[in-house]
Order: structure tokens, then C-alpha cells, then sequence
């Protein structure tokens, strides 16, 4: 047992016999029912009771002022959390306090009107109407389970019953950039409403591809088109139903990246398509004094990414890739009917199941290129030591080694959380068990025809397949224990949690697997026999262990009026020992990448935010600091204990001041002014920390004219048009980069009606 299971073992137990006392000591109050918030899911609203947690909130009015238009641009508006914008829309890279890798599991959970987004690959859209954003930062697993080891976002739309009208919104901006939005919300009585609305976006793009030197073509274009309908009901007796069903289209080129210091030029596409359907129910039903809550939910998505997988100009091999996912979960949830941080003891109970179907094709196309330096010179080197005036040759000037597989996932959970208030103090302790079971099935196969020119005098053909299943099952037990104390105007906590972020399978890998295979059959079919040829064991590579962290956290918040000043700000320090980390790394011979566990890295940081806002002027100030470095990782190769963890922003800031000038004016209403500022830094590209992305800053502005009826708005986003990198990676010994987003700007007019 390690020294941090020991302790959570420990002060659990501690904590769990306290609640028990307190149990037997405390009436049990019977309040008058209570307002049941159908749109945030049950485990938001105890996490709420819980208060032991860092969170952020984010407004409408902020989040349309700064164009924070997807959850990537809440980058450095939360502390430590960072999303770099690279690749495509199906790369949803998450950095949260040391935690975060680059395929994949996220190590955040992403909500939107109670339901969880099951893909990450489908993140990444446009959202509109948000009503507020709430990012609770650290692990949740307790009450989320798998794959909240850095947190969980909170997206919540505008809801029918509460908002009434018309809103519609029409932009341009530089790169050819046009996006358009309509919604209506009606209310039909007093309890039914219908919220339905959607959007197009189109983009040229900010990034040449130089391939063709005369006619350079922007590789970055991207047409996006969405739709959301919600509707909601609620009864005399409390009991509310949300109904949710979001489409999401795109298509894009993407993956703009380039050697270092020279410019994008790659001779295939590379683009990704995406089609996505989220239904969800949410329910909240009175049962006598308790609650009955719970969301249902199906989810499809099918998607296809192309890319030119050595980002050169040669045609060595490119990959495409594309599933349909469909993804099925039931969340229950029971707790007694009282106010949030009433006195005594309240809890919440609830079972989670979840299963998911994923069938995945993965074929690799390796073109002249390819096969002449990657497969032919390594063979016929291999063969000059034996027979120096023979050589291999390969009939097909490109072959397609198929890549098929077969995901089943199905997850079960139970959980408990028990709250006890006593005066100013509350404790919490909360335990989930999660148990996670995956089936993989694995189809890889090529066909070639070579040539050996010292015995045969014409090809023949050479099969190669690899065939198999792999299972994964993990039991994890997920506790946390919290206290708070609150004070007047201020109040303070210390919490401990355990997280995970699941295993999997490395289904990138295959093709270099396979072209080993090839190489190996190929030399048994001319009667050579080694001992040992392939870099690879499947059973050595092809799975990843899950991830844990145990994270101790100290937290304080105040709120201050002093005459028309409003003050209030968060101040957290935390320690997050992480084991297994997930790392992807690109094997130095192969052409795919894999994930694989480094042995135990620390994360240690602090997080501070501060508001102030006087009559129409306000500030924000929110930063992150994290000191994330290898405790225990070696790969066998060289010692990395030390390091800093790679792709993991020493520094996360941002800044905003906002004024709104008020005009006495029956038409004209205000004049709003908006200057933001981002910044990032260091962030390391490797784990051997020779190479960095020093600390940057992107400006931002927004003005918008208020008029009755509808606005007008000029922004801008790297005003500055710094200079800097978001991506960086190593492949077939080459170094690749991608470049920042230069100078945006546009204009939108919005009308509310």
C-alpha cells in the first residue's frame, strides 16, 4: 500500500465514523420542498452543496463580449486550465494542474445541459446560448467517475421557461470568416417551453499550404453547421423534465504543421469530417421526501480524419481514419428533498451505467516513398550482409495495410456522498465504486508481391494479417473527504480525492506492427528465420495501463461591498501525486504513436482569482500556477525522474477589464468596451526539456453599440499578432511544428427580440 492510499484509507475512515456520529446526534430536518434544477445534472447540484471544490463561473455576458465561442477558448479564463488549438476539431487536448495527454481519454468531462459529451473527438464545436459555463477544477471522480481526473465543465443553455424571445446574430471576419445564429424560445403556459436554434460557420482558413509553390492554398478552411432544441417541462408538483438534442456538422482541412523555421508543405489532403447526434433526458421526480433524479441519454458519432501522416513533401504514407461510435448511459440519482447547506446531514446516492460501441477503420496507405525508404532500404540492408549483389523488390508502387477493430466499453458505478453541516463547519465524505470492463477485437492485414532477385525470376504474392482480441477490466474504489468551514463573507476548505482516467488500447500502433509482421513473414517465406525481427510484441504495446492521481487541496474564498465597490476573489494550493501518467510518444522508428505510462510524476500549484466591479466597470484576474515534473520515468532508454511534464503550462493568466457607458436614451442604450488578455508559459515540447515555448501573451478587444433591439460589435484577438507555437512533436526523427493563430478580427450584428 502506498503512502498516499494510506492516508486516503485512513482519513476516510476517520471522516465516515464523524458522519455517522453526527447522524445519530442531529434531527433529521423535513424542509418544505425544494427548487429542483433540472439543468444542471444531479451530481453538479451536490457538488454545489459540497462547496469543498475550486470552481469557476463564466457568464453569457462575458462569454459573448470575448467570443469564447467553444470550451477551447476558456483556455487561462479558468487557472491551469489549458486547450491548445491545434490539429483539427477532432484534437481535444485538455491540461488541467499536470494532468492531460494528447489521444484518447480526457482527463475532463464535458457537460452540456446535464448531459456528458462520450467522444471527446466531438468537443470541439461552436456552442451558442450559453447562459453560464462552470468548470470545477480537480478530481471528481466520487461523483463523475472516469475520466474527470482534472475536473469537470458545466455548459448550461438558456432554458425556454426562464427566457422568452428571439435572438439572431450575423458576423465576418478576416480569413473569409462568416458565421450566422437564429433561436426562438417560447413559453406555453406556465409549465411547457421549446428553445430551438442553430448555426453555420464558414472559414478560409489563416494557413498555407506551400506544397504547390505557384497557387499556395489555405489548409486550415473549415464550414461548421449546428442545431439545438430543448425543451422543458415542470409540474405543480416540482417535478421537472428537460428534454436536449443537439446536431453537429463539420468539415474542414486541418493538421497545418511544418518543419521548424520553414513553411507548411505537404503533398496529400488532410482534413477531418464530422457528424454527431446527442439526446438526452433529464428528470427530477418527487418521491415523497426525497428526490428521484436522473438522465438518460443515446449518442452517435461518425467521423473521418485524413492525413498526410510524414507532413512532407514526398508520398511516403497517409492514413484514414474513421469510426461510428454509438453510446448509450443511464444516471440515477436519490436524495433527500432540502435546501442546499441547510443544517444536519443530507447525501446523495446514485448508480451510473454507461456502454459504448465503437467500430473503427484504420487504414495506412504507404506510397512510393514509403516503401523504397521505409520497407525496401531496411530490407535490402539486412540482406547485403548475406548475399551482397541481391536485393528485394516490391511489385505494387502503393499498398494499404487495413486496419479494422471492434470496441465494446460498458461501465457501472455506485456512489455515495454524505454532507454534514454543523453551524459554520461542513463535512463531506464521499465514496464511488466504478468498475470498467473493455473488449477489443483487432483485424490488421497487407498484400504485396516481391521480388528476391538472387532466387526467383518473378514476384510473388505475400500475405500478412494479424488477428486477436484483448480484454481490460478494472475495479476502482474513488473517496473523497472535504471540510469547510464558512465565515462571514468568506469561507475555506481542505479536501482530498482520488481520480482515474481509464486505460485502452493503442490502435495507432498497428500498422507499424504490421509492417514488422511483413518484414518477418517475407524473410520466413525465403527460408531466413530470426530469432527475433520486430520491434513490437503485441502483447507488450498494445494496451495502456488507467491513470490515478490523488490530489490534497487547500481553498479560500471572500466577498467584500465596500459602498458601490464589489470585491471577491479564490486563492487554492494543491498537490496532485500522479501514477501511471499517460504519455503519448512516437516510437523513433515506426510511422504511428501510442500511449504509454510514465511511472509516477507530482503536480504542485496555485490558483488565484479576483474580481472587483464598481457601477458599469469591472476586472477580472484569474491565474494558474503549476510545477508538474517526473518523480519515477525511465523508458528504458534514458532517466527523465526530474523533468517537467511535457505540453503542461508553467504559467496560465488572464486579465479583463470592461466598462459599460449608459446612455439616457430611449434607442440608444449603451456603449460597451471589452480589453482582454490571454497568456501561456513555459510549456515544454519533450520530455527531455530541451525544447519550450517560451511564456506569450494574446490582446484582445471588443466594442459593441447597444441599441433597443439589437448591437453592433467590432472584436479582435491577438491584436498584438504575436508570434508562437501550439503544437510540437517528433516523427520519423523529424520535428514538427504548428504555428499560433495570427491577428483576428471581425464585426457581428446581434438582435434580441
Amino acid at each position: 500500500m502506498t503512502l498516499s492510499r494510506f492516508i486516503f484509507t485512513l482519513l476516510f475512515g476517520l471522516f465516515f465514523s464523524l458522519l455517522l456520529k453526527a447522524e445519530n446526534e442531529v434531527e433529521v430536518m423535513t424542509d418544505t420542498l425544494a427548487e429542483v434544477t433540472v439543468a444542471a445534472t444531479p451530481r453538479s447540484g451536490a457538488l454545489r452543496q459540497g462547496r469543498a471544490t475550486a470552481v469557476t463561473h463564466v457568464y453569457m455576458k462575458r462569454i459573448e463580449q470575448e467570443q469564447r465561442t467553444t470550451f477551447k477558448d476558456l483556455s487561462a479564463l479558468v487557472p491551469n486550465l489549458y486547450v491548445p488549438d491545434y490539429g483539427s476539431k477532432m484534437t481535444s487536448s485538455i491540461y488541467m494542474r499536470g494532468l492531460g495527454a494528447r489521444i484518447d481519454n480526457p482527463v475532463m468531462g464535458i457537460y452540456i445541459d446535464g448531459v456528458g459529451l462520450a467522444n471527446k473527438n466531438g468537443f470541439d464545436s461552436d456552442m451558442y446560448d450559453m447562459r453560464s459555463v462552470t468548470v470545477y477544477r480537480g478530481p471528481q471522480g466520487t461523483l463523475f467517475g472516469r475520466n474527470t481526473i482534472g475536473g469537470v465543465i458545466d455548459v448550461t443553455t438558456l432554458s425556454p421557461l426562464t427566457y422568452q424571445g428571439t435572438r439572431a446574430a450575423v458576423g465576418y471576419g478576416n480569413g473569409n470568416t462568416f458565421d450566422a445564429r437564429l433561436s426562438h424560445y417560447h413559453k406555453f403556459g406556465q409549465s411547457f417551453g421549446i428553445g430551438i436554434g442553430g448555426y453555420y460557420k464558414h472559414s478560409d482558413g489563416f494557413f498555407k499550404n506551400h506544397y504547390e509553390e505557384d497557387n499556395p492554398k489555405n489548409c486550415d478552411w473549415s464550414d461548421e453547421v449546428g442545431g439545438r432544441l430543448r425543451a422543458e417541462w415542470q409540474g405543480n408538483n416540482g417535478a421537472k423534465i428537460s428534454n436536449t438534442l443537439i446536431y453537429n456538422w463539420v468539415n474542414q482541412g486541418g493538421f497545418p504543421y511544418h518543419f521548424p523555421n520553414e513553411q507548411i508543405r505537404y503533398n496529400d489532403f488532410c482534413g477531418y469530417r464530422r457528424s454527431n447526434i446527442i439526446e438526452g433526458i433529464n428528470y427530477a421526480i418527487p418521491v415523497g421526501n426525497y428526490t428521484l433524479s436522473g438522465t438518460t441519454s443515446y449518442q452517435f458519432l461518425s467521423d473521418q480524419m485524413d492525413m498526410d501522416q510524414d507532413y512532407t513533401p514526398m508520398s511516403y504514407f497517409t492514413l484514414t481514419q474513421l469510426q461510428k461510435e454509438n453510446d448509450v448511459a443511464q444516471e440515477l440519482a436519490l436524495r433527500p428533498i432540502k435546501p442546499i447547506g441547510s443544517q444536519g446531514w443530507n447525501w446523495i446516492t446514485g448508480l451510473s451505467l454507461a456502454y459504448k460501441h465503437n467500430a473503427l477503420s484504420a487504414p495506412v496507405t504507404f506510397k512510393h516513398d514509403g516503401i523504397d525508404s521505409l520497407i525496401l532500404k531496411n530490407a535490402n540492408d539486412g540482406i547485403a550482409t548475406m548475399f551482397p549483389d541481391a536485393r528485394i523488390e516490391i511489385e505494387e508502387r502503393q499498398f494499404v495495410i487495413a486496419n479494422d477493430f471492434m470496441m465494446h466499453n460498458a461501465n457501472a458505478a455506485v456512489y455515495h456522498t454524505s454532507y454534514y453541516t454543523h453551524k459554520n463547519w461542513q463535512f463531506e465524505a464521499g465514496l464511488r465504486l466504478d468498475f470498467d470492463y473493455s473488449h477489443f477485437t483487432y483485424n490488421s492485414n497487407a498484400k504485396i508481391h516481391y521480388l528476391f532477385t538472387e532466387t526467383m525470376s518473378d514476384f510473388r504474392p505475400l500475405c500478412s494479417s494479424l488477428e486477436g482480441k484483448e480484454k481490460l477490466y478494472y475495479l476502482e474504489l474513488l473517496p473523497k473527504l472535504a471540510v469547510t468551514y464558512k465565515g462571514k463573507g468568506w469561507s475555506t476548505y481542505f479536501a482530498v480525492s482520488e481520480g482515474y482516467k481509464a486505460g485502452g488500447f493503442n490502435t495507432q500502433l498497428f500498422s507499424d506492427i504490421l509492417q514488422n509482421q511483413m518484414m518477418e513473414d517475407l524473410m520466413n517465406d525465403l527460408g531466413v528465420y530470426f530469432a527475433q525481427t520486430s520491434d513490437y510484441k503485441v502483447s507488450d504495446v498494445i494496451t495502456y495501463k488507467p491513470e490515478q492521481c490523488f490530489n490534497f487541496e487547500l481553498g479560500a474564498s471572500g466577498r467584500k461591498t465596500v459602498g458601490r465597490v464589489q470585491l471577491s476573489g479564490t486563492a487554492t494550493l494543491f498537490w496532485v501525486e500522479i501514477l501511471n501518467q499517460q504519455l503519448t510518444v512516437f516510437p523513433k522508428k515506426g510511422t504511428g504513436r501510442m500511449m504509454t505510462n510514465a511511472g509516477h510524476s507530482r503536480s504542485i500549484g496555485a490558483e488565484l482569482t479576483a474580481t472587483c466591479s464598481y457601477r458599469g466597470l469591472s476586472a477580472n484576474v484569474n491565474y494558474g500556477y503549476t510545477n508538474a515534473r517526473f518523480v519515477k520515468f525511465d523508458n528504458g532508454h534514458t532517466d527523465f525522474s526530474g523533468k517537467y511534464v511535457p505540453y503542461v503550462p508553467a504559467n496560465t493568466l488572464s486579465a479583463s477589464v470592461a466598462y459599460s457607458l449608459p446612455f439616457n436614451h430611449t434607442f440608444f442604450r449603451s456603449l460597451d468596451f471589452n480589453v482582454n488578455v490571454s497568456a501561456y508559459g513555459d510549456i515544454w515540447w519533450n520530455e527531455e526539456n530541451s525544447l519550450k515555448q517560451p511564456f506569450y501573451a494574446l490582446l484582445g478587444a471588443n466594442l459593441a453599440l447597444n441599441m433597443k433591439g439589437f448591437s453592433v460589435e467590432f472584436w479582435g484577438k491577438n491584436l498584438t499578432n504575436t508570434k508562437y507555437n501550439t503544437f510540437y512533436f517528433v516523427s520519423m526523427g523529424n520535428a514538427f511544428l504548428q504555428s499560433g493563430k495570427p491577428i483576428t478580427f471581425g464585426a457581428k450584428v446581434a438582435v434580441n427580440l
